[in-house]
């Protein structure tokens, strides 16, 4: 039997242009929804982080990064991928945005490109060195305590042993 007769076969002529005209619309929302950068943390205190974002089949994006303090944006990025791993950064606050291009464009300037996004902030703060020495300290106690436990407690059990 016909999947088509079952389903809509009943249907008057205005309910099926209606349900058709609906079934468009709703798959051009869905793909014209808007594309966005998501990044895995705001501040960072390693000066490493992702972004990421979901790319439309045959897209591809061009990433790029600019110091909040200084004017102009670099591409730092141009590919098919679906995240990227940015790291080494500075102290200072970064803006990301980033625009599809189609498959075929070769150059970033083609017209056929998207808008760029909204600018994406990262802040980049690194630990203070005071708290760099205060975590150093703290492992070099414990590293010594369980040296100095290592030790003694070999020496009691060996003394133990030949008593």
């Amino acid at each position: 039997m016909d999947l088509n007769y079952l389903f809509l076969g009943h249907m008057d002529s205005r309910l099926k242009f209606i349900f058709f005209l609906l079934l468009s619309l709703s798959s051009l929302a869905v793909a014209t929804e808007p594309f966005k950068l998501t990044v895995s943390t705001s501040g960072s205190t390693d000066g490493s982080f992702n972004i990421s974002w979901i790319l439309p089949e045959n897209k591809r994006i061009e990433l790029q990064q600019s110091k909040q303090e200084s004017p102009g944006f670099t591409t730092i990025y141009t590919g098919s991928d679906s995240a990227t791993v940015i790291t080494g950064m500075s102290d200072g606050n970064y803006l990301y945005r980033a625009r599809l291009l189609n498959p075929d464009n070769q150059s970033p300037d083609d017209k056929q490109s998207s808008p760029w996004t909204d600018p994406l902030p990262v802040s980049v703060a690194h630990h203070s060195l005071d708290k760099a020495f205060g975590f150093f300290s703290v492992g070099a106690i414990v590293f010594i305590g369980t040296l100095l436990l290592i030790v003694f407690g070999y020496r009691t059990k060996k003394s133990g042993v030949n008593s």
